[in-house]
């Protein structure tokens, strides 16, 4: 065999201390996207907290249909093989994981606190081998006070339908005070009362179809106009996603549903009244209008004063009462906090504000801990790493972060000489190394 020949066999059968450091790092780079923060604290023993919530749907139908919503970390080390929702944040809510609301769930205890309490400490990382213990009932005390909304079952939005990002082409928000809808997310074209099956003529289907990417689809009625007060500084996300008569999404800071507003409309059309500058926008929703120009009709209708308003009989496109979305300003909380002194202490706004201290006040997310190995991540991205990790299901791609954790130590351990020399590993010193761990595992049962 010639020297050329035997060098390409070797290059079949080596990989450079480099290329798997390289590798190992885009591994890291989509084990950051999937779990940002160290898994091994339930947010439980700290009470309720505004936090990442997450509904599993498995424990949830095997406790008769009761909601279930964990945190962050009892989502990776006690439910990843589960069917989960995320539903991003919720306010003051305490982790179901371990409670009896989970009573009827086979060895329901958390896994986390069960770790603690066996004076075992939490688990060092994920993956990490878990303490062997009989199985435990879910049987801790869970919270009187969590909200519970459609969200806990997979749906949003007033349209009641589940999310799925891979087919999901709209915007969504989450109502900020949340007090009658449960802070749940609505989609842009329900906010505007667009029908769902509403229609864009072929000339607005391919403008909206060129700028999202897509060809013109049925369900979200995406239309922008370039003169549709659009200012230059805004992105192409903004610019190119926002249905037309729409706020744009960089002009205000929370939103606030049609579903709350008129739970409290009088005490919203005070605070308008009291404390100019708070309220941004208020946005009509008008039922089963079929695209935005008629939307836009029945908005200036409705800006005429009441007197001249020629209301048809039969308007289906109305309630008794005119709903409306709120859209609060920029720095919303620092108006109200120099504001909310100077109201008469005995009205009703200024009670309600007292009562919903979080609209003027600093209404923090609690974030686990960092992962202590943060720093050794690329915090660069590409739109291939986040296909990468994406699209795995996520039992899968936790399982495999997991097992790729548990051994990343050694495997840089391993590696550091042959990169520092720049020598070539080779497979049967690859074999060697994976022998010798599984023998010692072996010896430590």
């Amino acid at each position: 065999m010639s020297n050329k020949e035997k060098a390409s066999d070797d290059s079949q059968e080596s990989l450079t201390a480099i290329d798997y450091i390289n590798q190992q790092e885009k591994l890291e780079r989509e084990a950051r996207i999937l779990m940002p923060f160290d898994p091994n604290e339930c947010t439980y023993e700290l009470g309720e907290l505004r936090q990442q919530v997450y509904a599993c749907l498995t424990c949830s139908r095997t406790n008769d249909n009761q909601p279930i919503g964990v945190c962050y970390s009892c989502s990776i080390q006690c439910h990843s093989k589960h069917e989960l929702v995320e539903l991003f944040t919720k306010r003051s809510f305490l982790c179901d994981c371990g409670t009896t609301r989970m009573a009827k769930t086979p060895n329901g205890a958390c896994n986390l606190r069960r770790a603690d309490r066996s004076n075992s400490g939490p688990l060092s990382k994920p993956g990490s081998r878990q303490p062997s213990h009989v199985d435990l009932p879910a049987e801790d005390i869970p919270s009187n006070s969590n909200v519970y909304n459609q969200n806990f079952y997979g749906k949003f939005c007033n349209c009641k339908q589940p999310y799925d990002p891979a087919k999901e082409t709209g915007n969504m928000f989450q109502c900020y005070f949340g007090f009658a809808c449960g802070e749940d997310w609505f989609h842009d074209r329900c906010i505007m009362g667009l029908k769902p099956e509403s229609q864009l003529t072929e000339q607005e289907n391919n403008a909206s179809g060129a700028n999202t990417g897509q060809t013109g689809n049925e369900e979200t009625p995406m239309e922008v106009s370039p003169g549709d007060d659009e200012s230059d500084d805004e992105d192409d996300v903004d610019a190119i996603g926002r249905l037309q008569y729409f706020p744009r999404f960089k002009s205000f800071d929370e939103y606030i549903c049609w579903q709350c507003v008129s739970k409290f409309r009088e005490i919203f059309t005070q605070l308008d009244q009291k404390i100019p500058g708070v309220i941004l926008e208020k946005l009509p929703r008008f039922n089963g209008v079929r695209s935005v120009q008629e939307w836009k009709k029945l908005k200036k209708k409705e800006d005429e004063p009441k007197a001249k308003r020629a209301r048809k009989d039969g308007d289906d496109h109305r309630h008794e009462e005119d709903q409306y979305s709120i859209f609060l300003a920029k720095h919303f909380k620092k108006k109200l906090a120099e504001n909310i002194s100077r109201l008469d202490h005995a009205s009703s706004l200024y009670q309600f504000l007292q009562n919903n201290s979080e609209l003027y006040e600093n209404d923090p997310i609690h974030k686990p801990p960092e992962d202590p190995s943060e720093d050794a991540w690329s915090i660069a991205t590409s739109n291939a790493d986040l296909d990468a990790i994406q699209s795995l299901p996520r039992d899968q791609a936790i399982e495999g972060i997991q097992a790729y954790n548990a051994i990343k130590a050694k495997l840089r351990d391993f590696f550091k000489p042959f990169a520092e020399q720049g020598k070539v590993v080779t497979e049967d010193e690859v074999k060697s190394f994976f022998g010798e761990m599984v023998a010692k595992e072996k010896s430590s049962d």
